[in-house]
């Protein structure tokens, strides 16, 4: 059976492998002295910027998997147009058999499909996580906190 390869792309690997390490340093650093600061100035916040900042940094963190989901809908979009996982021009980080035919349009459509699920999951948590916020703030019991002892 003759298959055919796509070679390792030794430069997509490094840059790969630097992007990967980068987001890890930032992701330390953010822990190490992002997150303290932040959590500090939340803290003393008054109660209803407090609750509303949390939402908001909740839905920033959320946001943060689009890209991921825009990236799996492009390259699903890729396979699905020239038949081919991976497609021509696409980077390998090791040897890889290509797919081709129905088989590969199958996989492009899968990814396009999680990367649509990951978009619409997003939003879900978006607006779950606000209607639990509005619940919290209309409750008998902390209603006064955020809209006055007068409501």
């Amino acid at each position: 059976m003759d298959r055919e390869i796509v070679k390792t792309d030794k430069r997509y690997r490094r840059n790969l492998f630097l992007a990967y390490l980068t987001a890890l340093l930032c992701g330390v650093a953010f822990l190490s002295w992002g997150r303290p600061a932040l959590v500090s100035y939340i803290n003393n916040l008054p109660a209803k910027e407090h609750i509303e900042t949390i939402e908001l940094v909740e839905h920033l963190f959320l946001i943060l998997f689009i890209p991921a989901a825009i990236y799996l809908i492009a390259v699903g979009r890729k396979v699905c147009r020239f038949r081919a996982m991976p497609y021509p021009g696409m980077g390998v980080i090791r040897d890889t058999v290509i797919v081709r035919g129905e088989k590969a349009l199958r996989r492009g459509r899968s990814m396009m499909v999680l990367g649509i699920a990951m978009i619409a999951i997003v939003i879900a948590s978006m607006l779950a996580t606000h209607v639990i916020t509005l619940r919290f703030k209309h409750h008998p019991l902390f209603r006064p906190i955020f809209y006055g002892p007068e409501v």
